[in-house]
């Protein structure tokens, strides 16, 4: 079973991320996938990607089991893979657009951050809960996120991890369009098709003149992110917090 399938409707490629049994978190395996799709996909007559999840969810983040059983090396690779395809996302020629079904939680709300665009189904919800197991986001999400709602609204999402619903995500400008119907996808695909009639030339450069008025690169404060979430997964704390979630207790910080 593929962890990605990929649909193409006319000039749109739709990638349904595909492990349902874990609400589609994110492993190896969706990384390889989604990167094996973005290949094929430049040497296709591609003009936007939609991303979205199997069954009621978007994504719940990091596969938490994965992660323990591989240890932090292998994690820290994770991390800059996974910083490598936010850049491929945000660089890419097609404009990209996350079909939010359902819950998009940690690495599943940085990966919807990384999309040019965000469709939200009004049940679906967003949070960055990594605080509650002592660890930081770090799919780029403090980087994105924080370029999309502002520094203020960023820290309250991820030093208190609570849940916001689509609404106010689309209040604070998270997202940007709320499905009208109940199938996201197909108001994704509307969406996209409104975008994409218009020349891709223009399209780009104003994609590429909008992202350059932050004053740091997007490729060096992920730089720093990932020197941070270097320090904090190596944390005391970082190993409580996972085994406490695993576990199913309440995590006993000692913080260091």
């Amino acid at each position: 079973m593929s962890a990605v399938i990929r649909e193409d409707i006319d000039d749109i490629a739709v990638l349904t991320l595909n492990r349902p049994q874990v609400r589609n978190a994110v492993n190896d395996d969706i990384v390889d996938a989604i990167e094996e799709h973005l290949a094929d996909l430049d040497h296709h007559h591609c003009k936007a990607i939609i991303i979205t999840g199997a069954d009621k969810a978007f994504c719940a983040g990091t596969d938490l089991k994965e992660m323990q059983a591989q240890g932090r090396e292998r994690y820290f690779q994770r991390i800059r893979r996974m910083h490598d395809l936010i850049e491929r996302f945000r660089s890419h020629r097609c404009v990209s657009i996350a079909a939010v079904n359902g819950m998009a939680l940690g690495g599943g709300m940085e990966l919807a951050a990384a999309c040019t665009f965000r469709v939200s189904h009004p049940d679906a919800f967003f949070s960055l809960p990594e605080i509650f197991l002592g660890v930081m986001p770090c799919y780029a999400g403090t980087q994105t996120i924080t370029r999309l709602i502002g520094e203020s609204r960023a820290l309250d999402l991820a030093l208190t991890g609570r849940q916001i619903r689509s609404q106010e995500a689309f209040d604070m400008g998270f997202v940007n369009r709320l499905a009208e119907s109940n199938n996201v996808v197909e108001d994704a695909v509307t969406f996209a098709k409104q975008l994409v009639q218009y020349s891709e030339v223009a399209r780009n450069g104003i994609r590429r003149a909008i992202g350059a008025t932050f004053d740091m690169p997007l490729t060096e404060s992920m730089a720093v992110e990932r020197e941070q979430a270097h320090q904090v997964f190596s944390s005391e704390d970082a190993e409580e917090g996972v085994s406490a979630f695993l576990q199913k207790r309440a995590p006993q910080f000692k913080h260091r």
